[in-house]
């Protein structure tokens, strides 16, 4: 498929280097997936490993915390070349910015054993009194007990649980300041007994989300990450950097549905001819082309504005839109071409497109983006 955009020689390299990791080993597992086989995280561990031999390992940690220390034009385009399988290739050895510098029991605990590949996390914001607006909606509380902290509250829609050593949980410590120092960050193992996994969640797309519950769950003084009151902070840093990586996961989605679709209407007759000389399959493709290229465009321009130190949080959100959106329409036309085949499980297509529409409301639903941050941002500048 054409691609108009010129990437730097390093770029080439490092999504060529994807691709061939995910040719070798993420392509088998989609067989599998279409095949009706219910994949567990030991099915993805060869794939990590290929990836960590490569280099490809704590994709956006500093090189001195043994990550591969990639710009954000990297990045995006690592991920996008590694979200075309329907079985993505996955990477760990990720930490959070705000434990980078983690000393003590914190780096003890948790930091070293992320960095090394033994532990993994998963992040709690999302309650059943919403998610879009955390500083307003969370109801989770933490208080300060002697040497603990006492956590109780409900979690919900929580993915990576089934694989997690521990949970970083956003909760009120000041009931009245909420986003301006009244929301802290901790990390709960999640053996903890005061931590409940009640219930597992079937969402679109084949992905197994958790309802969690905190019942006054105790924990330690080092399990408070960073400063009191600093965690709506903490929580929107990684969201940010989630943004502008789900988006290069659906514009890498788009692309291989454009391809699919643009190989099956060359060889697909109907009525005499083609599906590629009808005026109405060439318009699906052109039309998703055109979306594609458009969208990759400003996500490869925003992650270049991020790696020039400037404040990209606006950006990211419209990187999330942009590609979610798209890839949505992108699937949508492509199952069209398709036709009765494109609504099968045996196709990716069908897969892809409840994952998609699912894309569009979690690290934040479109409208909000749209309407809460971007036009915010526009209008008060």
């Amino acid at each position: 498929m054409y691609d108009p955009i010129e990437f730097p020689e390093e770029t080439r390299d490092i999504r060529d280097l994807t691709t061939k990791i995910c040719e070798k080993y993420q392509m088998p597992l989609e067989e599998r997936i279409l095949a009706g086989e219910k994949l567990t995280h030991t099915d993805f561990e060869p794939g990590i490993r290929a990836a960590r031999e490569a280099g490809l390992w704590g994709l956006s940690l500093p090189e001195e915390l043994g990550g591969a220390n990639l710009s954000c034009y990297n990045l995006v385009a690592v991920q996008e070349a590694a979200s075309k399988p329907l079985a993505p290739l996955r990477f760990w050895g990720e930490l959070p910015p705000f434990l980078w510098n983690a000393s003590g029991k914190q780096k003890e605990l948790y930091a070293d054993p992320v960095l090394s590949g033994e532990k993994a996390f998963c992040f709690a914001q999302t309650e059943p009194s919403g998610g879009s607006d955390p500083a307003g909606s969370i109801r989770t509380r933490a208080v300060r007990d002697g040497a603990e902290w006492v956590i109780t509250g409900n979690k919900v829609f929580i993915t990576a649980v089934d694989f997690a050593d521990f949970v970083f949980v956003v909760a009120v410590t000041g009931t009245d300041q909420r986003q301006q120092g009244g929301i802290s960050m901790f990390v709960v193992d999640i053996d903890n007994p005061g931590l409940k996994i009640t219930r597992e969640i079937d969402v679109l797309g084949g992905t197994r989300v958790h309802e969690l519950f905190f019942d006054n769950c105790r924990v330690p003084a080092h399990a408070l990450l960073g400063a009191e009151g600093g965690g709506f902070g903490q929580a929107q840093q990684m969201l940010s950097a989630a943004r502008m990586t789900v988006g290069a996961a659906a514009l890498g989605i788009a692309w291989r549905a454009l391809e699919m679709m643009t190989g099956y209407a060359k060889q697909r007759e109907a009525f005499g001819s083609r599906l590629a000389d009808k005026q109405a399959v060439q318009g699906f493709i052109v039309d998703s082309w055109i979306e594609i290229h458009q969208a990759r465009l400003a996500m490869y321009h925003a992650a270049q504005r991020t790696d020039e130190g400037h404040d990209t949080r606006v950006e990211a959100g419209m990187v999330k839109v942009l590609g979610t959106e798209t890839a949505g329409r992108v699937l949508d036309r492509a199952i069209q071409v398709y036709g009765g085949a494109g609504v099968s499980f045996d196709n990716p297509l069908a897969h892809w497109y409840g994952l998609q529409r699912l894309a569009r409301i979690y690290e934040g639903p479109t409208e909000v983006h749209k309407y809460q941050v971007i036009a915010r941002k526009l209008l008060n500048s």
